[in-house]
């Protein structure tokens, strides 16, 4: 293994534990990074961290400041509105490109998650398995520019659901599986009007319970 690949494997091992650390709420928005605390933890060089730093400044989950160094960025409650028009934009761009790619062992792949979805009682389970759900729909139909765009606008939304509104109700759950069914109905009959009604429809009830339980 050639020194480049070391330091490469270490800038990741870096750069995710970071980032977990900033999506999970343990490093709080104006966290100061410390260089030399992550390399001490890590037992790695500060040039790995470094580049780490310089790819979470990129996505913009810190800021390095000149004569600061690095601190965890911020994320307003009101960009709750920009990130469920986002979701909404992206899902119906998905299902506008790929329903017709959809092949029958896909629908019945995301009928499953709608199975369990249904069966869970617990809300953190169930909101995972809705971001798999979400998620789903463009990798299977092949378009993976599209799903890494929605799977980076989904980090954003659970950030900010972390921090801004875990104590809010959140979603009403047996609406939502409901609205699940009947996308999954409409994508079956290849009825394109109908499955982007009901994502805007679903999104925007789902944007309104958060903004609404304050």
């Amino acid at each position: 293994m050639s020194s480049r690949q070391k330091i490469l494997t270490k800038q990741q091992a870096a750069y995710q534990n970071i980032r977990k650390g900033i999506m999970n709420g343990d490093l709080r928005p104006g966290t100061r990074l410390v260089i030399d605390k992550f390399a001490a933890d890590l037992e790695v060089s500060a040039i790995p961290v470094r580049e780490a730093l310089s790819q979470l400044e990129k996505e913009g989950l810190v800021e390095i400041k000149p004569h600061a160094g690095a601190v965890v960025t911020d994320i307003p409650e009101s960009a709750i509105e920009e990130i469920f028009a986002l979701l909404e934009a992206l899902e119906c761009a998905s299902c506008r490109q790929g329903m017709g790619k959809l092949s029958k062992a896909s629908l019945q792949k995301l009928s499953e998650i709608a199975d369990e979805m249904e069966a869970t009682s617990h809300a953190e389970h169930w909101l995972t398995l809705n971001r798999q759900f979400h998620q789903s729909l463009p990798r299977l139909a092949g378009l993976s520019r599209m799903e890494e765009l929605m799977i980076r606008v989904g980090e954003d939304w659970e950030r900010l659901r972390r921090l801004r509104f875990a104590d809010r109700k959140g979603e009403d759950l047996k609406r939502a599986n409901r609205q699940h069914r009947q996308f999954l109905q409409a994508l079956a009959e290849k009825d394109l009007p109908a499955v982007e009604t009901i994502i805007r429809q679903h999104n925007r009830e789902a944007l309104g319970q958060y903004i609404s339980a304050k």
